[in-house]
């Protein structure tokens, strides 16, 4: 079978399988790896899922290259000896024909097709350099995988590439990069899965499907009217990096005023951006005037002040959506305002009458 090699092949092959399985099976097709065999084997497998033991034989080896913004890899660390990697971000990966044995961590994944894995960030994959094969003899054995990620979230980029192994022949398309011009919403829903799924709240089966169809369904009209910009280019693995268009502190910036109700700390921004701590701490200084954890309490008083000014939520809701405790709240509000939340929306009452 010809590898796919334009964009109408992966409509194709969204429309015509992965909607359709998802839309019939949705979660219970779906693994997580996990670190260890006995760490997967918490969650609730389908029955066509097969697991078996593989220790690992060679030593962790750490990629110490420079963490730069736009020449980086997106691997954590590498096991040469046994052909896995461990990357930054999840990835999710649908067999869509025949039969894959991943090998993850200290154990095997025999996944068949119409099976979803989600790959999650620093937990140790196979690198792409082998057939996904197990066993004595697989000289007549032939899969397809088609992989998904979207790193880091403020890009607004999905990436979709696909794999084939054919006997020991084992080889990859060049990875295309789609970058969504107008519906750029189409990647929270991707990334909103990913949390469901592997945070797993409750309640996170229902919307972890709904997201991913939503991602489905949103990914194949762009993709079939032409809302996007397309590029691809050869990789000696498809899980190398692809360059990242926008200054890093632009998209830290945009990553933090759009996550102000989460855990935001400098490592986990710095992360998103592909840059070390101590670079990161010296660039953001140089691009807003101010430091990380400044800036971060200027923009969740300053959006605190709006939501408040508009009157149509409590205050408790108010340091939710801020990421902010209403201790802290108080606190930081009285200091910077000379005034109590509590008084601030009186005042504002006042002006309205």
């Amino acid at each position: 079978m010809p590898p796919p090699r334009h964009n109408k092949d992966l409509i194709t092959i969204l429309t015509k399988k992965i909607l359709p399985w998802w839309e019939h099976n949705g979660l219970t097709r779906l693994v997580t790896s996990a670190n260890t065999l006995k760490e997967f084997k918490k969650q609730t497998l389908p029955d066509s899922i097969h697991v078996s033991v593989k220790k690992r034989r060679g030593k962790k080896v750490a990629v110490r290259s420079p963490r730069l913004f736009n020449n980086t890899s997106l691997r954590v660390a590498t096991w040469p000896e046994d052909g896995q990697e461990s990357l930054r971000y999840p990835v999710l990966a649908c067999v869509l024909n025949g039969q894959a044995d991943f090998h993850i961590a200290d154990y095997v994944v025999h996944c068949p097709q119409e099976h979803f894995i989600l790959f999650n960030a620093n937990v140790p994959q196979p690198n792409g350099d082998a057939p996904h094969f197990e066993g004595e003899d697989f000289s007549q054995r032939y899969c397809e995988v088609l992989w998904l990620m979207a790193p880091p979230a403020v890009t607004h980029r999905i990436h979709a590439w696909m794999c084939y192994s054919q006997g020991n022949k084992h080889w990859g398309e060049p990875l295309f990069s789609y970058a969504l011009l107008e519906r750029l919403e189409m990647v929270t829903f991707f990334n909103s899965f990913i949390q469901e799924v592997t945070e797993r709240p409750s309640g996170y089966r229902k919307m972890a499907e709904v997201s991913f169809q939503a991602f489905l369904l949103l990914f194949i009209r762009e993709l079939s009217e032409g809302r996007y910009s397309h590029s691809s280019q050869e990789k000696s693995s498809v899980h190398d990096s692809p360059q990242l268009q926008s200054n890093p502190m632009e998209l830290a910036i945009r990553h933090i005023n759009h996550h102000l109700n989460q855990n935001l700390t400098i490592q986990s921004v710095a992360d998103v951006v592909y840059m070390s701590r101590s670079n990161f701490i010296h660039c953001f200084q140089q691009e807003t005037g101010r430091s990380f954890n400044q800036y971060l309490t200027s923009r969740r008083l300053e959006e605190a002040t709006r939501l408040l000014s508009e009157g149509a939520i409590t205050i408790n809701i108010v340091c939710r959506l801020i990421g902010l405790s209403p201790a802290q709240f108080r606190k930081l509000f009285q200091k910077y305002y000379g005034t109590s939340p509590a008084q601030f929306v009186a005042a504002q009452k006042e002006k309205t009458i």
